[in-house]
């Protein structure tokens, strides 16, 4: 038997330590075998059903580590009943970047996971995949109402790149602030790519009346699945949605450099405004157009 077979059949043995902290151990040692282990995949996969709950995640969090063979298995960890074996699915997926592109649909309903941070980790997993079929998906996780999935929806899109862009035009036009300035976040992330968008975000830094603005449910945690209404405290203010809107478009500008030239008029009129965020803002995106 080959030395590294044979130190992985080893840790398989392991799996079977009658102390928790041993089997642990164990799946911690195979992931750092990486895919010179990846004979142990069923010994893990059956570890990813221990009755430990410490023991399952360290089993799923094991199979990032074995490439592309893992994809199979990680895409069933997601419809998983124990939400952190779900949550460290997606973080190896997402490790897998492009590789796990097969795991594209599953990902893209893993989204509405009632878990907060799956769903999050799954919009995490499409961005690193660079995924541009994922687009329709991560709009809609964009225009839901849990704002950490939203900005790393964003986040995505941005990674996805130029692909995105047509459908993140349309939605800088959207009638709620709060996805047009996600929108805009997302273009800024892009930059010169998605210069295009100019025309739209200098629509969005010239309106200057407040829009309509969310109300969230009392104690609703930020992290909740698509659907729970969840506010920032800019939200919450009286036009704080479309201040920060326009704030993320000002800076979405900046960011797209000397392609939005033609913004520098509507950016030298918010410097004289009286919001000092996005004085600063427009002042910092004035530099980056003219490349100073």
């Amino acid at each position: 038997m080959p030395v590294a077979q044979q130190h992985w059949s080893e840790l398989v043995r392991g799996l079977a330590n009658p102390l928790p902290a041993g089997r642990i151990r164990a799946a911690r040692e195979l992931a750092k075998l990486g895919p010179a282990a990846a004979g142990a995949v069923p010994a893990l996969t059956a570890a990813v059903e221990d009755g430990d709950q410490a023991v399952r995640e360290a089993a799923v969090q094991a199979f990032a580590a074995f490439g592309p063979t893992a994809v199979a298995p990680l895409i069933h960890f997601l419809s998983h009943p124990d939400k952190y074996v779900r949550r460290n699915a997606t973080w190896g997926l997402g490790k897998l970047g492009p590789h796990a592109r097969s795991a594209m649909a599953s990902l893209c309903s893993a989204l509405h996971d009632p878990d907060p941070r799956t769903a999050s980790g799954a919009a995490q997993a499409l961005g690193n995949m660079g995924a541009a079929a994922a687009v329709p998906a991560l709009m809609e996780a964009l225009r839901g109402t849990n704002v950490v999935l939203c900005r790393l929806a964003a986040k995505a899109l941005s990674q996805i790149g130029p692909p995105a862009v047509p459908t993140l035009l349309a939605h800088l036009r959207h009638h709620d602030p709060f996805v047009r300035g996600e929108a805009a976040v997302a273009v800024g992330w892009i930059g010169a790519a998605a210069a295009a968008a100019v025309p739209a975000l200098l629509e969005m830094v010239r309106a200057g009346t407040p829009g309509p603005r969310r109300t969230p449910e009392p104690h609703a945690y930020p992290g909740s699945g698509i659907g729970t209404p969840i506010a920032s405290p800019q939200e919450m203010e009286p036009g704080g949605a479309e201040e920060t809107s326009r704030l993320a478009a000002v800076t979405a500008l900046g960011r797209i450099g000397a392609a939005a030239a033609e913004a520098i008029p509507a950016l030298l009129a918010v410097v004289e405004e009286s919001v000092e965020q996005l004085r600063t803002a427009a002042e910092v995106a004035l530099r980056q157009i003219r490349g100073e």
